[in-house]
């Protein structure tokens, strides 16, 4: 009978990790579906808890100011709740008033057939397309037409109706007000026992979680109530630029068309859109030229742009958290389980979310799908950019690292990092030698890119020489070493498979404070440590730096071959260069003041 081997061992490890990673997937799609269920099932009670606690985050920070005073809690709680149900009474009544007289002037506008006019000038010029709006348009006026020569013979019928049809036509108005009364009741006791709430929730998570979930209650709530109230107002200010404009233009009804632009940009993207296209739909009807409408569009266009594109960034920033893309699918997704209430509350959910992945490990598929950092560390997409060879894109990454970080700390935090992943790929033979080439190839370039960028003014008195042993290029460490040095006013030569006698001819020349010499292949190492020898020879007071990982891979033989030192870290290899040369030039300066002295014999007595 066979022994089970240690293949044997691994191979049903694996087969192992497969299935439990099977059975994950499987419990996170049931769990998935059936609390989408629930969800779409129990919206009459999930609905106005989650506006519920939409509202309670809003006024949270007003409870909060207003409670200090002589109102305390129970009064800042019922003065908040009264004005916002007042203000929406109010203001959900004007604006069905106006939205009635809208409709009236809309069907004159139809039966005057400005718009047939107006459509059939488009389809002259778009081929057609426009046909479908125009019949539309025709059975609208056509209707119109006919109720107002309606048969004036009425006859009077008894009302027969029942308990239960009566309740029909008044049912949607009682459950409407049930639904409101529900959320400002859940309201008023989730902003009067905000403490207990959260307390509970720190309960149910247990002693082992009280950090965590503390940490992602306080960020949750600060994130939340800043984004709505940060965002409220600059709906406001752009419903007011809104409504000012088409008051400006002459455009009937201009306070409503301002305050549902503020309204209908509550939707993530989609809600500017829809109120500029509504309201220039309607000027199209009620205008007889293309002016109005025009620039009722241009109104739009410009304010949205100067509220969403530098005021909104400005203001609110990363604050969010939460990607656009991200913010415009879980719109859509909301909208289609929860109808306009999902709209306005996708947001809020879409931030919940992120901040819960952010410390719950089983919920953080939601913070890196919805996230608006950059899912993969930075040195992770910047070798991702380059492994699919996409050139423009890491350079861009790199670019974006320069503008916030220094040169130094871009090689350390990227270049560095991405060139050791992607040797550690090679050996493991998960990418191939070209793919390794081009990223050395790339990072090379944009070294001696950044170095030529932040490079000062170059001191003739601080000389450098670079060189590689024969058969290769430059090691990319070396490469940077130097660059940074450049950054600091040293002037550098490179060379590359340059004849030891020319070399050695150059050294004497120029006389430079240091040479770098660098070797990656270890099937160099012995031409290195030959050309380290006639160096350290040739020149024995001369600063010698050897780089690469070849020569990294044996310090003490390459320290004996003639190495003043072999560099450990980027950091470390140039303050230790800069420490040297300061305490060598001391030194110098100390013995030519020595030899230049004049000693004074002081005279007899």
């Amino acid at each position: 009978m066979r022994r089970p081997t240690m293949a044997d061992a691994t191979t049903t490890s694996v087969d192992k990790r497969v299935q439990e990673r099977r059975q994950s997937n499987t419990r996170l799609l049931f769990t998935t579906v059936v609390v989408i269920a629930v969800l779409y099932l129990a919206k009459p009670v999930v609905v106005p808890m989650a506006l519920a606690v939409m509202f309670a985050f809003l006024l949270t920070p007003i409870v909060s100011l207003l409670e200090r005073t002589f109102l305390r809690r129970v009064g800042a709680i019922v003065l908040s709740l009264g004005l916002v149900v007042t203000g929406l009474s109010l203001g959900g009544w004007w604006v069905y008033q106006q939205f009635n007289a809208i409709a009236q002037e809309f069907a004159n506008a139809a039966s005057s057939g400005r718009i047939e006019e107006k459509l059939r000038f488009l389809r002259r010029h778009s081929g057609g397309t426009l046909a479908a709006v125009e019949r539309t348009l025709q059975r609208v006026a056509d209707s119109t037409g006919k109720q107002e020569k309606a048969d004036l013979n009425v006859r009077v019928i008894p009302d027969r109706r029942n308990i239960g049809d009566r309740y029909k036509i008044f049912a949607p108005t009682i459950e409407f007000v049930a639904f409101a009364f529900l959320v400002v009741v859940l309201v008023f006791f989730l902003l009067k026992e905000r403490e207990q709430m959260r307390d509970k929730l720190l309960r149910l998570a247990g002693r082992a979680h009280l950090t965590v979930t503390t940490q992602a209650i306080g960020e949750t709530s600060d994130r939340i109530s800043r984004y709505l109230l940060t965002f409220a107002a600059l709906n406001v200010g752009f419903g007011t630029l809104i409504g000012l404009g088409l008051f400006l233009l002459g455009v009937p009804h201009a306070p409503l068309w301002g305050v549902m632009a503020g309204l209908f940009r509550f939707v993530p993207y989609v809600g500017a859109i829809l109120s500029a296209t509504l309201r220039t739909f309607l000027a199209l009807a009620v205008f007889p030229n293309w002016y109005i409408p025009l620039a009722v569009l241009g109104l739009f266009v410009l304010t949205d742009q100067l509220i969403g594109g530098f005021v909104e960034p400005i203001v609110i920033g990363h604050r969010v958290g939460v990607s656009p893309v991200a913010l415009l699918v879980s719109a859509i997704f909301w909208g289609w389980l929860w109808g306009p209430v999902g709209l306005l509350l996708a947001t809020p959910i879409s931030v919940c979310l992120t901040v819960a992945g952010e410390f719950i490990p089983a919920l953080r598929i939601f913070s890196i799908m919805f996230g608006a950092e950059d899912p993969l560390e930075g040195y992770l997409s910047f070798y991702n950019r380059l492994l699919v060879r996409d050139r423009t894109g890491a350079i861009a990454i790199a670019d974006r690292h320069a503008e916030a970080d220094t040169m130094e700390e871009m090689f350390t935090d990227l270049f560095i990092p991405t060139l050791t992943f992607a040797q550690e790929e090679l050996e493991r033979k998960r990418i191939t030698p070209a793919n390794d080439h081009f990223i050395k190839d790339v990072i090379r370039e944009l070294i001696i890119r950044f170095g030529d960028r932040n490079a000062g003014p170059a001191d003739p008195t601080r000389h450098i020489v670079a060189v590689s042993v024969a058969g290769e290029r430059l090691s990319l460490g070396t490469l940077m070493l130097t660059q940074l040095l450049r950054e600091d006013g040293y002037s550098t030569d490179y060379f590359t498979d340059l004849p030891d006698s020319e070399l050695l001819a150059f050294i004497t020349e120029v006389q430079p404070e240091a040479v770098f010499v660098s070797c990656t292949n270890p099937d160099h190492l012995e031409i290195g440590y030959s050309l380290l020898q006639l160096i350290a020879g040739s020149f024995p007071d001369l600063m010698i730096v050897s780089g690469g990982s070849a020569f990294a891979r044996d310090r003490q033989k390459t320290l004996a071959s003639g190495a003043t030192y072999v560099p450990a870290t980027l950091a470390e290899a140039k303050e230790d260069f800069l420490t040297r040369r300061k305490a060598a030039r001391r030194k110098t300066t100390r013995s030519i003041t020595m030899s230049g002295s004049v000693f004074r014999v002081p005279p007899p007595a």
